[in-house]
């Protein structure tokens, strides 16, 4: 999903093909300082393997929303060698500087 980086600040980033940050999406911005470290810590984890480390089970159900939302405001990063293998999250840069000291 590649965003234009024209609009990734502008609290509604946009894909290059014109499609806008979902709505739905927005509540999940508040859960960053707990998920953002976690992927740090477990770069290259699964979705499973993420919410696996989430003690709290109403946190643990909203790690797969927190993982778009994240990915649409390039705080993470998607990685897959291919469509069929597994895929995994990194921080990306944007994410780094947004984790807390």
């Amino acid at each position: 999903m590649p965003i234009d980086p024209k609009s990734v600040d502008s609290g509604t980033p946009e894909t290059l093909d014109g499609r806008k940050y979902p709505d739905h999406l927005r509540p999940y911005e508040a859960y960053d300082d707990k998920l953002l470290p976690l992927v740090e810590r477990l770069d290259g984890a699964t979705p499973a393997e993420i919410a696996s480390r989430v003690d709290d089970a109403r946190l643990r159900s909203m790690v797969p929303h927190w993982l778009a939302s994240a990915e649409w405001r390039e705080l993470i990063e998607r990685q897959g060698r291919d469509m069929r293998s597994p895929r995994t999250y990194h921080v990306g840069r944007r994410g780094h500087s947004r984790i807390p000291a």
